[in-house]
């Protein structure tokens, strides 16, 4: 086929000018009918030393028309280009070069009759006295560096013309013309085509419009009903496996967010308030080895000072099988190195020292590795004895331990020959020296002790204890153990090396602690109770596995349960702590692993409350609380993060709590407003000095709430309500600015949004609700009125924090939700628990909480605040309230974000977050592996759901 031209070029430089080029020459003057008129031919590969590419080149040129010179310095240094140049003048006539240069300088001598040489640095010396005129070229030094190529561009349109129209054998303007005249008949037609289309896609439009609102009404359906039955199959997870429980949770929400959804979440947070993380899912299913019983070989181990855990698990069969350990920084929450060790089959010892730097592997056939833990380097391995020669080849260590600082080992274990004798070894774990060999009789357990380092043997079957010094390397006799009763118990001896042991229970037995060096039993409780780790010292948590081996609970010294910190759907296997009973790790037959923090890991956090203060010292609306004594009166509000409660100073005035006093603080807490027996007063708690006058007023109050006082944003102006009405002042003179609700004020009660830009006022006989805006003009702007929430009593009122919504507390426990925005009201029908009335909003406005105490427990229960349906409840461990207590025992309010406070009669201040946002992260923190391919096709085959913990990962 024959060509047009043939574009010569330098690959390193010029590459995309001369692919530009080449699609200019082609689309310039093309009939829409056609591709292409003309053919230009550009060599795409870059030339090596390969004959036969050069012959290919030769063949294109031989049958190219025109050669066009994409001018330029490595052009014109490029043996290729050259020697494509040099073919062309032995073969072709020099009037048919046409050049376009793209960098360097071009300068003709019309006096020489031939290029400038002296100036020319873009075209190669082999051309020099070849033209007999000057050749067709073209600038494109400007296009080049704009990188602008398009024939809607001027410059380069015209270079390309130029260059095009020798090619087409028509003149420069005749050519352009022709373009223009190509590209009309292609606009007509165009447009006509259009012009059809547009009325075929108008009726297609109106038919597929109502196609897509009725597919858009079934996959909203769907997601409503795939949530709702993620929901609920998280509900029914929670209590057997709170990991799975999160998650289906989070995928219920990310489907669609639905009441449902939230109820799940808001127990999936309640199973898992003692979680810090689910570190491995479990398989679900029995392990499919040979030796398994059934179960994965799952073990664990925290480092004492918990900073470092450490785990292994098989979660399949033999293809399948993770020989590593796992090791995981439990301080900054991130996953170390592996350890690419072999642990014996069915488990084995796992040990950290007290530092987490050194960790105790059991390996197969009684060998026991010892590694480096933050290089994930195996120092040694230590033979115990020859295990691959045992009758029974999968003998492991009967017991085994690490001291604290790592330095020495100690086990027990069977040899080849006499495998009725326990043996005890010790080796030092530095060099793998056996400083200590003897046979032992009856159950023996080891421990290091935390402080001295001893070494204690307890004989459990009640042949006594021992204590063997690695300084001196002699071994003290402790005495026989009399009446222990050991016989198909576990045993837990406590970590640091204390004379204290767990006895677990039986199916005839209760389980018993023991000190081991008196002989005296100190307690013990019926029920499971297995797999414990004691505290170091003899006093503390005890942290066992009970209620049929799946769930992990808090004990104190006299075994009796505190609190569940998780469970798991299969009996767990293993279970370690650290020395301060902070961290806990478990895992369990099917190889799941979790972490958990005895102080709520973040999810339901202890604040401190440096002033000891109570249920009942926190003013009604939960803004202030205080303390009066002869000397004044302490103030505190609450503060962000993990502040707790931020004293704000002390004022010069004993202040009387009653239901005719109230107190108000500025948003810096600067300023403290009191009004007490008719008088309004300004202070400074950070000096305790009175600012400017006192005020004094006429005044009834009749409302059984008490009276309410709120500062405005400006923290200039107060509000508040008595038989004068809603009233507006102005802190600084004390007038009356605004009487913003005119008479029955006595009957109102006044409530403020957390922005404090919504105030709200509720007749407590349930007529009438007010809603006020703060403006710019330093006035209450009424928004809405005449809406009725409950034809009860009202006793109790909050609005969310932004204004979107307003709650209400009949004297019936019922609770009524108005949203401010549309004037629409709902009821829930479900009661509040006993307890104080007061309600709080979420930031998001999407929940509601409510704090209750009975005779036997409390808690926060949640409402959905659009709806009014009840999503669930929060166990506090709050003390029951003493019979004819005057305080209340527990008192609920707003934190300084999205989060709620709850303060009990015993001090214990703790915040909690409401906005199910937070709740996500949260739970995303603890687990965030997407569902199982199985579960995901059961649940979200047909739609399209994002895993819900993806944008929390990326951020």
């Amino acid at each position: 086929m024959e060509r047009d031209g043939f574009i010569s070029y330098s690959h390193a430089r010029d590459r995309e000018l001369a692919q530009a080029l080449q699609r200019g020459m082609h689309g310039l003057a093309r009939p829409w009918t056609r591709r292409q008129v003309i053919s230009v031919f550009r060599d795409t590969t870059s030339l090596s030393a390969n004959h036969d590419l050069w012959s290919s080149i030769l063949g294109e040129l031989q049958r190219s028309r025109y050669f066009i010179y994409v001018a330029s310095p490595e052009a014109a240094a490029s043996r290729w280009v050259q020697k494509e140049i040099r073919f062309w003048l032995d073969n072709r006539s020099p009037d048919r070069i046409l050049i376009a240069v793209g960098s360097g300088t071009v300068h003709w001598d019309p006096s020489a009759g031939d290029f400038d040489w002296s100036r020319t640095t873009a075209l190669p010396r082999m051309l020099e006295g070849v033209f007999r005129a000057e050749p067709l070229w073209v600038d494109l030094a400007e296009v080049r560096r704009s990188r602008k190529y398009s024939l809607r561009q001027a410059e380069f349109r015209s270079a390309v013309a130029a260059l095009a129209a020798p090619l087409h054998g028509r003149g420069k303007d005749e050519l352009d013309s022709e373009d223009i005249r190509q590209r009309r008949i292609a606009l007509r037609l165009l447009r006509g085509a259009v012009t059809v289309l547009s009325l075929l896609l108008v009726t297609s439009l109106a038919a597929g419009g109502y196609a897509w609102q009725k597919r858009g009404e079934a996959l909203d359906r769907a997601r409503v009903s795939a949530s709702q039955a993620l929901a609920a199959h998280s509900m029914e997870l929670a209590d057997g496996d709170p990991r799975k429980a999160a998650q289906f949770a989070l995928y219920a929400e990310e489907t669609e967010p639905t009441s449902e959804s939230a109820r799940a979440l808001t127990r999936a947070m309640e199973a898992n308030g003692g979680v810090a993380r689910h570190l491995q899912g479990g398989l679900g299913a029995a392990a499919s080895y040979t030796g398994s019983g059934g179960e994965a070989a799952t073990e664990v181990a925290v480092s004492g000072d918990g900073s470092t855990l450490a785990y292994f698990s098989d979660l399949g069969g033999e293809a399948k099988r993770d020989l590593d350990v796992h090791v995981y920084d439990i301080r900054r929450g991130k996953a170390m190195r592996d350890l690419k060790g072999r642990w014996s089959q069915g488990g084995g010892a796992l040990q950290l020292s007290a530092d987490g730097r050194i960790l105790m592997l059991e390996a197969p056939f009684n060998r026991i590795q010892i590694w480096d833990v933050r290089q994930a380097k195996l120092l040694r391995t230590i033979t115990a004895s020859a295990g691959e020669e045992l009758a029974r080849v999968y003998l492991h260590l009967h017991a085994y331990a690490l001291s604290g600082d790592g330095r020495w080992v100690a086990a027990t274990y069977r040899t080849p020959g006499d495998e009725k004798t326990l043996r005890l070894s010790v080796w030092n774990a530095r060099t793998g020296e056996r400083v200590e060999h003897l046979p032992v009789q009856g159950n023996p357990r080891l421990s290091f002790a935390a402080d001295s380092g001893l070494l204690k043997v307890v004989d459990t079957s009640g042949a006594g204890l021992s204590t063997w010094d690695p300084g001196t390397r002699q071994w003290k006799d402790g005495g026989r153990l009399p009446n222990i009763p050991a016989e198909g118990r576990s045993i837990a001896l406590a970590a640091g090396g204390t004379a204290t042991a767990l006895f677990g229970s039986t199916d005839k037995d209760a389980a018993e602690l023991w000190d081991l060096s008196t002989g005296k039993r100190l307690a013990s409780a019926m029920g499971s109770l297995q797999h414990a780790v004691l505290p170091p010292h003899g006093s503390g948590s005890v942290v066992a596995v009970a209620a049929q081996g799946k769930q992990v609970s808090l004990f104190d010294a006299e075994l009796r349960r505190l609190r569940t910190l998780g469970s798991f759907g299969w009996p767990v296997k293993s279970v370690a702590a650290s020395h301060d009973g902070q961290w806990v790790a478990a895992g369990s037959g099917d190889g799941a692993v979790s972490l958990f923090a005895t102080d709520g890991a973040g999810v339901h956090r202890s604040l401190p409350n440096e002033g000891r203060l109570k249920a009942g010292e926190l003013t009604v609306d939960g803004g202030v609380a205080l303390r009066s004594g002869p000397e004044g009166t302490d103030l505190w509000t609450v503060s962000g993060g993990a502040g707790g409660l931020r004293k704000l100073g002390r004022i010069s005035r004993t202040i009387t709590r009653t239901k005719d006093m109230a107190i108000a603080a500025t948003s810096d807490g600067s300023r403290v407003t009191v009004f007490e027996e008719g008088r309004f007063s300004s202070w400074d708690p950070r000096t305790g000095a009175q600012v400017g006058k006192e005020k004094a007023f006429a005044y009834r109050l009749a409302s059984e709430q008490g009276l309410r006082l709120f500062h405005l944003p400006d923290d200039i102006h107060v509000v508040t309500a008595w038989d004068s009405g809603v009233l507006l002042i102005d802190t600084r003179t004390w007038r009356v600015k605004q009487v913003v609700l005119a008479e029955d004020g006595e009957y109102q009660q006044l409530v403020m949004s957390g922005d404090r830009k919504t105030l709200a006022a509720v007749d407590s006989t349930g007529r009438d609700v007010h809603v006020w805006r703060w403006s710019d003009g330093s006035r209450l702007e009424e928004v809405l009125t005449g809406v009725v929430l409950s034809s009860s009593r009202i006793r109790s009122t909050a609005v969310s924090h932004e204004g979107e919504r307003l709650a209400s507390v009949d004297i019936d426990g019922r609770i009524s939700l108005l949203d401010i925005r549309s004037g629409k009201a709902v009821s829930s029908s479900v009661v509040l628990e006993p307890g104080l009335p007061d309600v709080v909003f979420s930031r998001d406005a999407r929940t509601l909480a409510h704090a209750f105490t009975t005779d036997t427990r409390s808690g926060l229960e949640f409402w959905d605040a659009r709806n009014g349906e009840q999503l669930g409840a929060w166990a506090l461990g709050t003390a029951a309230p003493p019979s004819g207590a005057a305080e209340p025992s527990l008192q609920l309010a707003s934190g300084s974000g999205s989060d709620v406070l709850t303060l009990d009669s015993g001090g214990t201040l703790l915040r909690r977050s409401l906005d199910i946002a937070d709740w996500r992260a949260q739970l995303c923190r603890i687990v965030d592996d997407p569902l199982s391919k199985a579960d995901h096709d059961r649940y979200l085959s047909d739609l399209t759901v994002d895993a819900p913990c993806r944008s929390w990962r990326a951020s």
